[in-house]
């Protein structure tokens, strides 16, 4: 008779600062969960994986009643994902009454909001450690060691199996946490958790091991405020920045790069950069830059946390880098790395300081960085979420109806006339996207993406099974999305939406098109739109096909 299940790790997906778990990626929580609860003794065939998608569908009610749930969730900077959907606090909250006979603990940064639940152990520190020690009988809300942390990354690794984006689930790898700098942002969440640990590198390429043994190739250098400072020393400071320690960064980057290389890393991607490194260290970040270039797979993001290009909420919330600086650091990016790695960038609304002009400048200097020929692969603008510990949370801000206006106005400008442009220069009509997956339908759409960090979303004209993978071309752009065909483009069979997609077709051109159909081969095709003085562009003509 099969064990009854006595634990469930419970993921809500959570979307920090420097973790991210949305699917398809998965964050190191419920792995280093999974490793501890082994690592205690607990046998594997009485632990639960579950995520907010599954108790979705059954009404957020369990099948089996649990001697503790390890809730994890909370988006301290939530945004807009597709094909998944974070656990929201009301739905947490939810499950936790609609379960009545489970105890939970809850972790990640949603746990300080269910300090009064009933039947929950709300976890501050860190939530493996406590699963850990509940496990062995003496349930403690502490921090994990760095030697803890190293076993349970890598004993947690096949829990992966059971993420729902199995196989092409992305795993989050945490370098570090803790932010480096001497002073933090107003709404430093890292900054909470003290000096910066450091992993070693033989810890993380050993996890990553284990997580390419138990069937994952796609992985994400992103937890860590920091790329650039990772083992950095701590002793030689310049502006609140310490000075990097280049050669961690360029040994970790050129063993991944083998991996890469052997097939066993099928999909490298990185996160967080501070520009204040860059700009206050250019030589160092030059190297590190070069060496990280060289082992992402092209097409990825270095995501800069710049927030504010506004002097007056630069200085007020202690950000990193004045416009100036981020300009550079934007620069270096484009010329050291090209397109393999492009830069980000993250703004917030509701700093202190803040006013009407702030999205002006935000603006002008975004168009600045346009008007210079350099590329950005993508820009966040996000609302502020006071939390606790911070030095923001609690302070009374006064954001006017005028202020919101502005903002709502510069945010569209900023869409429709920079990332329009970016977008084209990124992605220009008749480039080709590989292994797109197909993630949301919408009218009648198909609505994709590469499985990648910040990867383009690619609206097709026709419904394609969920789940399923295409390859396609650009034939047009959105503010923050390109508009694709899948390949081959088979004109006899492309439905009238999808004829439209084709630059240089319109409506009245798809109706005699498919008036005229079948064609027998791609010649009668060219003849006919020829006569018609319909004019297709030979990036896009060369995938066409008759069928």
């Amino acid at each position: 008779m099969p064990l009854k299940k006595k634990y469930c790790i419970l993921d809500c997906f959570v979307d920090e600062p420097a973790c991210f778990g949305v699917p398809p990626f998965i964050s190191p929580y419920p792995r280093y969960i999974y490793g501890a609860l082994l690592d205690a003794g607990v046998q594997n065939e009485t632990i639960e994986y579950l995520t907010i998608d599954s108790l979705r569908e059954n009404n957020y009610v369990f099948t089996d009643d649990y001697a503790r749930v390890f809730m994890i969730g909370g988006a301290v900077v939530p945004g807009k994902y597709l094909g998944a959907k974070i656990g929201t606090l009301a739905e947490m909250k939810k499950i936790i009454a609609l379960n009545r006979y489970s105890f939970f603990a809850v972790g990640g940064h949603a746990a300080r909001l269910f300090a009064t639940e009933e039947r929950v152990a709300p976890i501050y520190n860190d939530i493996e450690k406590y699963a850990f020690s509940l496990a062995r009988g003496c349930p403690a809300d502490e921090r994990r060691s760095p030697a803890e942390a190293a076993l349970w990354a890598k004993t947690g690794a096949p829990v992966v199996k059971k993420h729902p984006s199995y196989p092409h689930v992305i795993c989050e790898i945490e370098t570090y946490r803790g932010c480096p700098r001497q002073r933090h942002c107003s709404f430093c969440v890292e900054g909470l958790f003290g000096a910066p640990v450091f992993r070693q590198i033989d810890e993380i390429l050993e996890e990553i091991d284990a997580l390419s043994a138990a069937g994952a190739a796609r992985f994400r250098i992103g937890r860590q405020a920091d790329i650039l400072q990772y083992m950095t020393k701590l002793k030689e400071f310049r502006n609140s920045f310490p000075k990097p320690e280049s050669g961690a960064v360029i040994r970790l980057f050129g063993e991944l790069k083998k991996r890469a290389k052997s097939g066993a890393v099928r999909l490298l991607n990185i996160d967080n950069a501070n520009p204040g490194t860059i700009a206050n260290f250019p030589d160092e970040s030059a190297a590190m830059l070069s060496a990280i270039a060289a082992a992402v797979t092209p097409g990825d993001t270095i995501a800069l946390g710049i927030e504010s290009f506004d002097p007056k909420v630069i200085v007020k919330n202690n950000l990193k880098v004045s416009a100036e600086q981020a300009f550079f650091a934007v620069k270096m990016i484009n010329e050291v790395c090209g397109t393999p790695l492009l830069p980000g960038i993250n703004l917030i609304h509701g700093l202190d300081a803040e006013n009407t002009e702030t999205f002006a400048l935000n603006y002008r200097a975004l168009a600045g960085i346009m008007d210079s020929g350099l590329l950005l692969k993508r820009i966040n603008i996000r609302k502020h979420q006071p939390f606790p510990g911070t030095a923001l949370f609690g302070k009374p801000l006064r954001i006017t109806n005028q202020t919101k206006e502005r903002f709502k106005f510069y945010k569209n400008k900023i869409r429709k006339e920079i990332d329009t442009a970016m977008m084209k220069r990124i992605y220009p009509v008749g480039a080709v996207l590989e292994d797109v997956m197909i993630l949301e339908q919408r009218d009648g759409y198909s609505l994709g993406k590469r499985v990648a960090s910040y990867s383009v979303t690619a609206k097709t004209p026709a419904p394609a099974p969920l789940k399923s993978f295409c390859e396609v071309v650009v034939t047009g752009h959105r503010e923050r999305s390109v508009e694709a065909i899948p390949l081959p483009i088979d004109i006899n069979a492309l439905p009238q939406r999808g004829l439209e997609f084709i630059p240089g077709i319109n409506k009245k051109n798809a109706s005699d098109i498919i008036l005229k159909r079948p064609f027998k081969n791609i010649d009668n095709f060219i003849s006919f739109i020829n006569s018609m003085e319909i004019i297709i562009e030979p990036e896009i003509l060369k995938h066409c096909a008759i069928r």
